[in-house]
């Protein structure tokens, strides 16, 4: 996992979040109307959004290190969900990227026309949203609103997230947002790939060697020493990961720098 850097977009970010808000106000009724994720959720700012997100994390998913090759592989991940209660929104704020820009949308002002604010709903905030691949088994779609650290905003997490040479992921600091993340769970598909990837660092010097038939035997080779397992059956048949496998290539350089 990577440290995700808010600061050299933040201005462009913010701007597109400004535009949208200036849109959404209305001068008969000095308010602004609506001004949520359903107005930034629209192609004219999501897409914008999405380029800015995915050029400040490498077009890696935010979680698992998938690359995100296009815009239907990618959705917007609010780090504190947009349904989140108030009561529970301070337990999030532990990072400054989210204290100093970010409030709780119920208690953003409405009535008053301000741009740019000094802090954003938390539902548009441009530093409460990251990009995030679109799997069900794991990452935004599996984690719902299941509260979880800001974990990509703390600039050690490449070494507090390890992975071992069998593909697990683990953490001493953020074990239970692993598993609310659906890293963790010993019978993902990604626990393989890991492993996969560990086993290509291992064979390999370089990543320009690796084709999609060296992949196609080094997954034959593991199925036949773990035939019989959950995280193998993933690999088999038409349901089949093996395509995915080169979308975690991220791995390559992790697993030849342990």
């Amino acid at each position: 996992m990577k440290y995700i850097n808010k600061i050299p977009n933040e201005v462009l970010g913010k701007q597109i979040v400004d535009e949208l808000l200036f849109d959404c106000w209305d001068n008969v009724y000095n308010i602004y109307m609506n001004a949520d994720y359903l107005d930034l959720s629209r192609p004219h700012y999501k897409s914008r959004l999405q380029d800015l997100l995915l050029q400040e994390q490498s077009n890696l998913c935010c979680y698992c290190m998938k690359e995100l090759v296009n815009y239907h592989t990618t959705t917007l991940e609010h780090i504190i969900p947009h349904k989140s209660k108030v009561g529970i929104f301070s337990s999030y704020l532990t990072r400054d990227e989210l204290t100093n820009n970010v409030i709780h949308r119920d208690n953003f002002d409405r009535y008053t026309k301000v741009i740019p604010l000094v802090k954003y709903p938390h539902d548009i905030a441009y530093h409460n949203l990251i990009a995030s691949c679109n799997s069900n088994i794991h990452c935004n779609n599996y984690r719902s609103d299941k509260k979880i650290e800001p974990l990509i905003f703390d600039a050690n997490i490449e070494t507090l997230v390890e992975y071992d040479i069998a593909g697990n992921a683990s953490s001493i600091q953020y074990e239970d947002d692993l598993q609310n993340l659906g890293l963790s769970n010993p019978n993902s598909p990604l626990k393989f790939i890991r492993k996969i990837w560990f086993e290509l660092a291992r064979t390999f010097n370089n990543i320009n060697e690796i084709t999609t038939d060296v992949i196609e035997e080094i997954i034959d080779k593991l199925i036949l020493l773990f035939d019989g397992t959950k995280e193998v059956d993933n690999f088999k048949g038409t349901t089949s990961y093996k395509d995915d496998v080169l979308k975690y290539k991220w791995f390559f350089q992790y697993y030849k720098s342990i």
